[in-house]
């Protein structure tokens, strides 16, 4: 299990994401977070595993388009 430092890294790269892509998608963030955090890509932020989230927000945002297209 993550430790709090990376769970709250994790936590920041997915909100920071989330408002990328909102602004991008003129999206509400409240809509989008919902659709990220039901995706594959937010499966693969949180696991630890992965370590998607040294990538940072950018990257995350960016893998979350890939899978909706």
């Amino acid at each position: 299990m993550a430790n709090d430092k990376i769970l709250f890294s994790m936590d920041l790269t997915a909100l920071m994401a989330v408002e990328k892509i909102a602004k991008e998608t003129q999206r509400s963030p409240e809509d989008v977070l919902v659709d990220f955090m039901e995706s594959n890509t937010a499966k693969m932020l949180y696991d630890d595993s992965n370590k998607l989230w040294w990538d940072g927000p950018d990257a995350t945002a960016e893998e979350f388009k890939r899978e909706t297209v």
